[in-house]
């Protein structure tokens, strides 16, 4: 796990902005700047997996998904694999369908056909997302592998957003800094990445 306050030091010290009483940059700030660089590593590497459950509802068809959701890894009922179709498809055809399914949208999750669930059956949905953090006293799930690459587009973010022209070609430099960083480090994390389970085709989001 990386340290959200450690983090915080990290960029003061390269920003050299080390004086409480003069910080150019809050707290709050460079925290928000982290979210962002942490969105970027969640896109690209994928490292967060949660799992989220619901029980089925009568007559209920579509249920949300976490706002943090970005890539369904899996999805049971009643700890059996469910069917997943592409959304598309499941617009267009899901008179059609009648094998107990599963469709995505980008916020929700709709079961088909909705007759033949039975009140109360678990679903449970394995799933991609985004991290988030809140305060410096918080922890980024993440390997320390990736600090480098963190740092570097937090750093990216904090001259893009707020400083002077005379600096303007850092922004530059810490980006070109994370793309190398993650060029490194990607093969560690798609070595140990979790395998889809989809037996057809599947709307990406």
């Amino acid at each position: 796990m990386i340290q959200v306050n450690e983090l915080l030091v990290a960029c003061r010290s390269r920003l050299g902005d080390i004086e409480p009483k003069k910080y150019r940059w809050s707290d709050e700030e460079l925290i928000d700047y982290i979210n962002m660089s942490i969105s970027s590593i969640s896109i690209e590497l994928q490292p967060f997996t949660h799992t989220h459950f619901f029980y089925v509802k009568k007559n209920e068809d579509r249920y949300a998904l976490p706002h943090n959701f970005t890539r369904i890894l899996s999805i049971t009922l009643d700890d059996k694999p469910l069917n997943i179709v592409g959304y598309e498809y499941f617009v267009q055809n899901k008179t059609n369908i009648n094998e107990l399914s599963a469709s995505f949208d980008e916020q929700s999750v709709f079961l088909y056909p909705i007759a033949r669930f039975k009140e109360n059956q678990k679903i449970e949905i394995s799933y991609k997302y985004i991290e988030e953090v809140f305060t410096k006293e918080d922890k980024i799930k993440l390997s320390t592998a990736a600090k480098k690459a963190l740092l570097f587009h937090t750093l990216h973010l904090a001259y893009q957003i707020n400083t002077s022209e005379r600096n303007i070609g850092k922004t530059a430099q810490y980006l070109s800094l994370y793309q190398e960083e993650m060029i490194r480090i990607k093969p560690t994390f798609y070595t140990h990445k979790h395998s889809k389970k989809i037996r057809n085709k599947f709307k990406r989001i």
